[in-house]
């Protein structure tokens, strides 16, 4: 990962924000037009005040896990940072990505002051790398288990199920490839393939004898998908920057250095296993916190359907996700509109307040996250 030169291509990263706010702002108006932002439902009477303090230390206490989170992924990467110093620079990312230009701006300031000082910015960036990517692969896992928390609701909703189909192929496949990549990087490619080949067999069982459903629809899905991440420890080592597709494609192009990037930093990592599996702890801890964080402010809020623990779950990952894709501000907006949308099939049409709900939670972030101006402020130069 490496920091963006201050005068490369500014008028194009101009108009590209500029962009991403009107799709935002468009989004936001859309919400408030169909109803699924209204002030009223913001509104918490007096009585609730207990369970949104209750919400607000969750949060926290989430975000505050990301700075210990983050000393255990400088320390997968060698380098050591004080508490101290990781929750001013978890503050300062939180800060960026909540109120600057979203997810990219906040890693981008993350590398910085933490490159500051430990002065090792090839280690960071790899760190940052690998924490994005057991993040995602984290809000994956819990959307398949808010899926089967409520497969009954998603095996009748036709809606539901032409979500549900790709959903879960890409969760195993995204899994599945990455899991191989990794055991591939440490072990061999021979040692990963071999593993590998215990999903298809898995997933061919599952596909067997599932029923319905399960049986004639996402199973053969799941199969594929187990199928085709084979490939992944096979091909993974010919990306490093000495392989053989790197170099013969990618060398030199700014695309091939992402993906040089990414296997290099999962490569980094090939030696602290205990480290890595201590990150994925701490990551399901955030996420989970979070979604609960989400579901206390829903049953405070003054909306005409409460949802209950399940439907939240079901929809707050998902969402979480949809936040992945460029957008400013930690996807203001499009988080709100996908809650909404998941959180209205996952209820069965009965709850239709989902985005004011994600709005209140995205309100009580954001003022968490002004803390991380302070410390831009006063961070030594």
């Amino acid at each position: 990962m490496n920091c963006p030169e201050p005068a490369s291509s500014r008028r194009k990263v101009f108009i590209f924000n500029i962009l991403k706010s009107l799709f935002a702002g468009g989004l936001l108006f859309w919400l408030v037009k169909s109803g699924g932002i209204r002030p009223e439902y913001l509104a918490v009477a007096a009585d609730h005040i207990p369970v949104l303090g209750a919400a607000c230390l969750i949060i926290a206490f989430g975000m505050g896990l990301g700075a210990v989170r983050y000393v255990e992924l400088l320390k997968g990467a060698g380098l050591g940072i004080s508490l101290k110093d990781s929750f001013k620079v978890s503050a300062i990312m939180y800060f960026f990505t909540q109120c600057v230009m979203g997810s990219a701006s906040g890693d981008v300031a993350r590398y910085f002051y933490t490159t500051r000082i430990t002065g090792q910015g090839a280690r960071v960036g790899a760190s940052i790398i690998v924490d994005r990517i057991i993040g995602i692969m984290g809000l994956f896992l819990f959307g398949g288990l808010g899926m089967a928390f409520n497969w009954a609701i998603v095996e009748h909703s036709p809606e539901l199920r032409a979500i549900a189909v790709p959903a879960l192929g890409i969760l195993c496949l995204f899994w599945f490839s990455v899991l191989l990549v990794f055991l591939a990087l440490v072990r061999g490619r021979v040692a990963g393939f071999a593993v590998g080949l215990i999903f298809p067999v898995l997933t061919g069982i599952f596909c067997f004898l599932g029923t319905g459903f399960l049986g004639r629809e996402v199973g053969p899905v799941l199969f594929y998908a187990a199928l085709i991440s084979l490939a992944a420890p096979l091909v993974a080592p010919e990306f490093l920057k000495t392989g053989y597709i790197y170099q013969k494609f990618f060398k030199g192009s700014k695309f091939g250095e992402k993906i040089g990037e990414v296997v290099s930093a999962l490569l980094l990592y090939r030696n602290s296993i205990s480290t890595v599996l201590k990150i994925v702890g701490l990551t399901a801890i955030q996420h989970i916190s979070f979604v609960y964080a989400i579901y206390l402010l829903a049953r405070i809020q003054n909306l005409p359907v409460l949802p209950d623990f399940n439907e939240v779950f079901f929809a707050a990952p998902l969402s979480f996700l949809a936040g992945v894709i460029p957008a400013p501000a930690a996807g203001l907006g499009v988080n709100e509109a996908a809650f909404e949308t998941l959180l209205y099939l996952g209820s069965c049409g009965s709850v239709v307040a989902g985005a004011s709900i994600f709005l209140m939670y995205r309100i009580w972030t954001t003022l968490f996250s002004l803390s991380g101006l302070y410390f831009v402020m006063r961070f030594k130069k």
